[in-house]
């Protein structure tokens, strides 16, 4: 099977100049997570609704006055119409990316998902190794973002002398029994120092009788 037969023909697209507001607001509308961006009909890049978190929200700025342009993601994958499904299911794998845009001469004819290749492709492998090849991406940087908690953890305990926030809260609970041994040890210490000097005071007393 080929990707033009299962393409989504009627695709919603933004302008270099779009601000991103209006782009999420087409992205709700579409009930599409991608929008392809032209300039003078040609296709220049694409923006996904992760580009507008991470890019735009994430850093503070304005999506009514940040454009496309700003932030859009230019190092573009893309298919011909002609090729095929296995094709486009092996690049979305290997690049995780869920959806490419299908052109032809330079020109926007469509974009094929893989939700298009797990509903409409018959054989489910293609589809199953595709969404294998993009979990495994999503994996990856699960484990990356972890691995910097980590090493956060690491540098925390390290500054504070290797104790963990909680040990010094153990240690704190534990300090006034500590003194209230070391008074005791301290008392019991002083009434053999007395009795010994009792002792003493009484044997010399014998002796001088």
């Amino acid at each position: 099977m080929k990707v033009r037969e299962i393409m989504t023909i009627e695709v919603a697209t933004a302008s270099p100049d779009s601000t991103l507001e209006e782009v999420a607001s087409m992205m709700k509308e579409e009930d599409a997570g991608a929008i392809p961006v032209l300039d003078n009909d040609q296709l220049v890049g694409i923006i996904t609704d992760r580009d507008i978190v991470l890019r735009c929200i994430a850093e503070g700025k304005d999506p009514t006055e940040t454009n496309v342009e700003d932030i859009l993601t230019d190092n573009l994958f893309t298919i011909e119409p002609d090729a095929d499904l296995d094709e486009a299911a092996r690049l979305m794998a290997e690049r995780q990316i869920r959806r490419l845009p299908v052109v032809e001469d330079g020109e926007l004819l469509g974009v094929i998902s893989l939700g298009d290749i797990a509903v409409k492709e018959p054989d489910e492998d293609t589809a199953g190794d595709a969404l294998e090849g993009v979990s495994q991406g999503v994996k990856r940087g699960q484990g990356q973002q972890s691995q910097s908690g980590q090493r956060t953890s690491k540098r925390t305990q390290s500054a504070s002398g290797g104790r963990t926030p909680s040990a010094g809260r153990e240690q704190a609970r534990k300090s006034p029994q500590s003194e209230r041994s070391a008074r005791g040890t301290g008392k019991s210490r002083q009434q053999k120092v007395t009795s010994g000097r009792r002792e003493a005071r009484t044997s010399g007393r014998r002796k001088a009788g």
